[in-house]
């Protein structure tokens, strides 16, 4: 595989995370009371909810950094890899193994984004290995 082909294939792996991660990082950072509200879960201190948004909005700052200059970004490109599926298992977890209290499309949405989203990653993070050495 050409290196061309490669840095398409991460590049747009890349902007499906920075995507991602502005969706959630601003509805999570910004809107957090409407986010728990249409999740009908029980009421938190909305710090809780809004702190993620930050980390999500440095890991789109991160992504957009990487997508501008790939080379040499492996650690960067392997951390948007791991986070999403480290974020689907913790979604997974409370479905098969505890009660919950928000609307369950509002935890299985996000548990298949972001099992999407590690694959797409792990897909441009193998295409670019060369680039990112």
């Amino acid at each position: 595989m050409s290196q061309d082909n490669g840095l398409k294939k991460l590049r747009g792996a890349l902007v499906f995370s920075i995507l991602v991660d502005l969706v959630y990082g601003i509805g999570f950072f910004i809107t957090p009371g409407i986010l728990r509200d249409v999740a009908g879960g029980n009421p938190l201190d909305l710090a809780w909810i809004r702190w993620s948004g930050g980390v999500l909005l440095a890991l789109a700052l991160g992504g957009i950094q990487t997508y501008q200059k790939p080379a040499g970004q492996r650690p960067m490109v392997t951390t948007l890899t791991v986070a999403p599926i480290l974020t689907s298992i913790g979604l997974l977890y409370p479905l098969l193994f505890e009660k919950y209290s928000v609307h369950t499309w509002f935890i299985v949405m996000p548990c298949v984004i972001t099992f999407a989203l590690f694959v797409v990653m792990m897909w441009g993070l193998q295409a670019a290995k060369e680039i990112l050495k």
